[in-house]
């Protein structure tokens, strides 16, 4: 993706702003056809003192104030254009800025948890605010700045050639220098950028994961180790960005060096051009002043170019995350069935993260509305992964998944998910209040409700017991909270949520036994009435289950009720005998 590519897509994503954009570039050619008209008018007046005689004042006067009043009136227009294209370019860029930055997050949340898995969330915030304000910064200088500079060397040429031809091509050369010099630099920095970017890239996501894992640091004292580890990713990113500043500080030698040769040569030939009578003393300071428009405004293009060949990398990662179609997504036909009954089947469902091995393999199974299924076995078994099928956090491979006998990808993904309620292995919360937490799942639950789950969820008393109660700021995945309190929450999100399908990952694994004891008695009721799939390690959690599937590598190899699996003497009883020691099965 090149620079002209990238700066092409830049202005494709104006969106509902195009029309203003349209009347900004416009207003742009306006400003730059206006700004060769001081110096056409300067040289004019010289022109008319030059030719009047000293001594006739009116005569003198008559010639020069139609010019006056004329550069008064470009001056005005400039004035009031140039206010006008500052003001609304900035409203553009900033409109525009937050409107991309929402449709990246959007577009973000909707990859599935597969391609979340291969980026760093460090990283994915580094490309968010990079490559917007990047994009910020191209608007708001190309509307605002650099559209009228990039017009105005274009404007030049006929102009200049029209008033004199000779002097004409001393600005064309050193407009030819400028770009063949910025074009020079931008091909031997190119890929050094691209180094500088993923440099910045990797410094974002081991500073991301070392903040989010501060206990962790503190508690093994790895502050100087992390240290370390951030040090040498900062010397890789000045080793690849020192040979690209000495590259372009050449090229400020050369143009500053380019412009002053120029000047003098316009001077030294209009001298001689004035001794042999083929130019006017006007003409000469008209081409004076052309020539400091001109280098003001290659200065500029230089400077754009500069910064556009630093942000390069920046967009094109930027430009990569937003081209990242979603594995999973809605058919073109997908439906919203409004809330399920709960009749959940999976047809020999298969999923592998890495061929050929198979997380799920096979998997064929049936629930129904208010039956409990219990999956158990060891870890990696594939009990997490064929229920994350379900919410269609993956696809599977082969075989099919299906509620009320319609398979799940014929599901709107928000209607399939808001018929599912889960409770993950790992609490997850977010930086905000209890009642917000809470109400994720169920945006306009009133406080009674509120108050409700959290009762059933043994939650009430220690909510009533923080600063703030349900106002109170949990902190960053809840770490205000202890291990217990975090999943007693999430429980009880999920109870407010009442969907018709409940998902329980190790729903309990942090609570204490009494606590633990009190919250099944409160799930055994509410799961009368809906479908609920529960993985568990602790087989005292399960022991009311309708079903149990026994799982290991990907298959079910025990199938059966809590009594009838011990019965059997297979890996159901072992895993008993290893967790009790003892040879009868829990009453």
């Amino acid at each position: 993706m090149g620079i002209f590519h990238l700066y092409s897509r830049a202005l494709d994503l104006l969106g509902s702003d195009q029309r203003l954009g349209w009347t900004l570039a416009f207003a742009n050619v306006a400003l730059a056809c206006a700004l060769f008209a001081e110096p056409i008018l300067f040289g004019r007046v010289i022109d008319a003192l030059s030719d009047a005689p000293s001594t006739a004042e009116s005569v003198t006067w008559s010639a020069v104030w139609p010019l006056l009043l004329l550069w008064i009136g470009f001056g005005l227009f400039t004035i009031t254009c140039s206010t006008a294209v500052a003001l609304f370019s900035d409203r553009l860029a900033h409109r525009r800025r937050h409107a991309v930055l929402t449709s990246y997050v959007e577009h973000v949340l909707h990859l599935p948890l597969a391609q979340h898995s291969k980026t760093h969330s460090g990283r994915l915030m580094k490309i968010m605010l990079q490559g917007t304000d990047a994009l910020w910064w191209l608007w708001l200088s190309f509307f605002r700045d650099h559209m009228a500079a990039i017009v105005s060397l274009i404007i030049l040429v006929p102009v200049a050639l029209y008033i004199n031809w000779r002097l004409a091509c001393v600005l064309i050369v050193l407009c030819l220098v400028f770009g063949f010099l910025t074009h020079f630099i931008l091909r031997k920095t190119q890929v050094l950028q691209q180094q500088i970017e993923g440099h910045h890239s990797d410094l974002a996501e081991l500073t991301a994961d070392t903040l989010s894992n501060i206990a962790l640091v503190q508690s093994f004292a790895r502050i100087q180790i992390e240290m370390q580890s951030l040090q040498q990713v900062s010397q890789r990113v000045l080793g690849a960005q020192f040979p690209v500043l000495s590259w372009w500080a050449l090229v400020t030698v050369l143009t500053r060096s380019a412009t002053t040769i120029s000047i003098l040569c316009i001077i030294v030939l209009g001298v001689w051009l004035y001794t042999q009578s083929l130019i006017t003393i006007g003409e000469i300071v008209t081409f004076v002043a052309f020539a400091g428009i001109i280098i003001a405004r290659l200065d500029q293009v230089v400077a754009f170019a500069n910064k556009l060949a630093g942000d390069a990398p920046r967009l094109r990662e930027f430009f990569e995350v937003l081209d990242m179609a979603p594995d999973i997504k809605d058919r073109p036909d997908a439906i919203d069935p409004g809330r399920c009954v709960g009749l959940v089947e999976f047809h020999g469902v298969c999923f592998s993260y890495h061929a050929p091995h198979r997380a799920v393999d096979d998997l064929s199974f049936a629930i129904q509305p208010g039956q409990t299924i219990a999956l158990v076995g060891a870890s990696g078994a594939g009990k997490s992964t064929a229920l994350s099928l379900l919410y269609r956090a993956f696809d599977p491979q082969s075989g099919r998944i299906t509620i009320d006998g319609i398979d799940i990808r014929q599901f709107q993904l928000t209607a399939l998910r808001r018929n599912i309620g889960v409770v993950f292995q790992e609490p997850l919360l977010f930086n905000r209040s209890i009642a917000d937490n809470l109400r994720i799942g169920a945006p306009e639950a009133s406080d009674a409700a509120l108050r409700e789950a959290c009762i059933r969820a043994q939650a009430l008393e220690f909510i009533e017991q923080q600063p703030d109660g349900f106002d109170t700021i949990i902190g960053e995945r809840g770490r205000t909270l202890s291990g217990g309190e975090r999943q007693r929450l999430s429980i009880a999100r999920v109870l407010l949520k009442d969907a018709p399908i409940l998902i329980l990952d190790e729903a309990t694994s942090a609570l204490d036994t009494p606590t633990e004891t009190s919250l099944l008695n409160a799930l055994a009721a509410v799961t009368q009435t809906r479908s609920t799939l529960v993985i568990a390690h602790r087989l005292s959690t399960i022991r009311q289950a309708d079903h149990i599937l026994v799982m290991d590598a990907g298959k079910v190899i025990e199938l059966g009720s809590f009594d009838g699996l011990y019965q059997q003497g297979g890996r159901f009883t072992a895993i008993m005998q290893q967790q009790y020691g003892f040879a009868q099965p829990l009453k």
